[in-house]
């Protein structure tokens, strides 16, 4: 009965853990996507991890890169794109040690002075660090 009880009272923060840990992606990726849709490549650096991150623009990869080299990339990508609409999509912990999840969201923009938007995914890997959820590879598919 004692077994059982500790079994019952380890599943319940485990799965109290995981709702958090759930809810906690869930800021993230809305952080994300309004800071992608200001093109705010500084605020996105602050959410790299700590062992850098990737970035892959349509199956070409570049990293690891620390945050400085992150936040220069990005602003590269922005300086000729205007968002017209952005919205979060799904994210999901898919669990291990330390935890890792992924995340999306759908990206419409054009390039400046134009009027005909391109859209875009732009997906997320990220590996939960002492300090919350930190992202270790964007990947924009167009």
């Amino acid at each position: 009965m004692r077994r059982r009880s500790i079994a019952l009272v380890v599943l319940v923060l485990a799965l109290a853990a995981s709702r958090a840990h759930a809810q906690d992606l869930d800021q993230v990726l809305d952080r994300f996507a309004a800071s992608w849709a200001k093109g705010d490549a500084v605020t996105i650096a602050q959410l790299v991890a700590r062992g850098g991150m990737s970035i892959d623009i349509d199956g070409t990869p570049i990293g690891p890169l620390s945050r400085r080299q992150a936040a220069a990339l990005l602003r590269r990508i922005f300086d000729d794109r205007e968002t017209v609409v952005i919205r979060a999509g799904s994210a999901q912990v898919v669990g291990g040690a330390p935890p890792r999840a992924f995340g999306e969201i759908a990206w419409s923009a054009r390039s400046r002075g134009t009027t005909i938007p391109e859209r875009a995914t732009v997906f997320l890997a990220l590996v939960r660090e002492d300090d919350g959820w930190r992202i270790t590879q964007i990947r924009v598919l167009r």
